[in-house]
């Protein structure tokens, strides 16, 4: 049966191309894992899940493809089930950016290292990017993708010897400076809180966000 993703997911799957063994953190229905193998963009995925009873849904899908012999599972929590560069790609998607950074941390903290990490918070892309320079690896990619009407940030990593980062690289993504998509949101997120302001002036909130976003385009080359 063919797998489809969601837009985030297909940009994930697009940065991952070329894995010999991608493994999902957390991979839920297991797609992904199974999206990879299927089109060839892995040649073996392993699949992760905190949860037993969640890991049956990629279970039942791996036996569905017939990719028993190419995509495993596993349970544990983040990257415990996986040793030292098992997998050449790791892949954690749709969790907050405290529990990535965390994830990445203790992987670290153990010894473990991974050639590229794709990551894709909900929240907090800040602390991702942070933990990312501590774990030794630089960002190669690092924008945002629409799915379902919201804005994911999706970063690509490569082991190196870790990076700096100033503030406005942190808060806004690494390339923000000369990303036009970035200056197109931003742009347009300004436009709508400048209205907001006008009609709430003491949206405090409201007034910081739109202070920062003029001070991100300010810096913008292009």
């Amino acid at each position: 049966m063919p797998i489809r993703l969601d837009e985030r997911l297909y940009t994930v799957a697009c940065l991952a191309a070329g894995a010999h063994t991608v493994c999902d953190i957390g991979c839920d229905h297991g797609k992904l894992a199974c999206y990879m193998v299927q089109t060839g963009r892995a040649e073996r995925a392993v699949a992760t899940d905190i949860s037993a009873p969640s890991l049956k849904k990629a279970e039942e899908l791996i036996a569905e493809t017939g990719l028993a012999d190419l995509v495993t599972t596993r349970v544990g929590d983040g990257l415990d089930p996986i040793a030292d560069g098992e997998a050449d790609t790791v892949v954690i998607a749709g969790m907050g950016g405290d529990l990535i950074a965390s994830i990445l941390e203790r992987a670290t903290e153990q010894g473990k290292r991974f050639e590229r990490y794709i990551l894709s918070p909900n929240t907090h892309p800040e602390r991702v990017r942070k933990q990312v320079a501590k774990s030794g690896h630089v960002i190669v990619h690092d924008a945002r993708t629409e799915c379902a009407g919201k804005k994911y940030t999706v970063i690509l990593t490569q082991a190196g010897e870790g990076e700096s980062l100033d503030a406005m690289q942190m808060k806004f993504g690494k390339f923000f400076r000369v990303d036009p998509a970035f200056r197109a949101e931003a742009e347009r997120e300004l436009a709508v809180l400048e209205r907001t302001v006008a009609e709430n002036p003491d949206a405090t909130g409201y007034i910081e966000r739109a202070k920062e976003l003029r001070a991100a385009l300010g810096e913008c080359g292009i």
